[in-house]
């Protein structure tokens, strides 16, 4: 079964003869519990793809289809439901100015309508205390404690594990450990493969490292000048 297939993506910058091709015709086909890793150069179009899929930006032209449904219209906000995302910047993914409950919250309700009563109820701050433990950061006691006073590698994890707590149908992780220490580096991968494994997600992880691509990935893309 496919979860993910684009077909002929097309996605240029500015004008001739000064046009960029970000994706020129991206074609993929993505079987449900497969973990590809994207690799290329800077400018290869590989974050480019991401966001194509996300709906951050709209396509030139081509067809995105998830779970064979054409998906390629619907606004980020509508595809959100669906997706799981890590990006390369600590900073994104977590509202700096909440509680660690309240993000995790967020997560959890992401596509849910949500009313007057939203609130963090004490079932889920046990569930919460335990998903947390496993990081092995500290962050089960801090339950509390605002977003913004964590560390870099501390919110990439909590982001992880927000991207990952609904079991999105698919998951994107855009070189999520480019901007952390080698150490902290090396924790949120081993971290990201155990959350894949477990919930058997399937998996599009943009890395400008070869190794981690190999040992993460069943499958390799190498991307160049918006090609595959």
């Amino acid at each position: 079964m496919n979860i993910l297939e684009t077909i002929d993506l097309k996605k240029y910058y500015g004008s001739e003869p000064n046009i960029t091709r970000a994706l020129d015709g991206v074609s993929l086909t993505i079987a449900a519990g497969e973990f590809v890793a994207i690799v290329g150069t800077s400018g290869s179009g590989k974050s480019t793809l991401l966001n194509m899929i996300a709906g951050v930006y709209p396509l030139d032209s081509g067809v995105i289809e998830l779970d064979g449904t054409d998906i390629s219209r619907l606004s980020e906000s509508q595809r959100a439901k669906y997706l799981g995302r890590v990006f390369q910047d600590p900073m994104r993914g977590t509202a700096a100015d909440m509680q660690i409950a309240e993000n995790l919250a967020l997560a959890k309700r992401r596509g849910q309508r949500r009313g007057l009563s939203w609130g963090v109820t004490k079932a889920e701050k046990d569930e919460y205390v335990e998903l947390l433990k496993r990081l092995d950061l500290g962050l089960d006691t801090r339950l509390n404690a605002k977003v913004g006073l964590l560390s870099g590698g501390q919110r990439q994890a909590l982001t992880l594990l927000m991207a990952t707590l609904t079991k999105p149908r698919l998951l994107l992780l855009d070189e999520h450990t480019a901007a952390l220490d080698p150490k902290t580096a090396s924790k949120v991968l081993n971290l990201t493969e155990e959350i894949v494994d477990e919930n058997h997600l399937t998996t599009l992880m943009v890395t400008h490292n070869m190794n981690d691509a190999i040992r993460l990935g069943n499958r390799l893309i190498m991307m160049h000048e918006g090609h595959v």
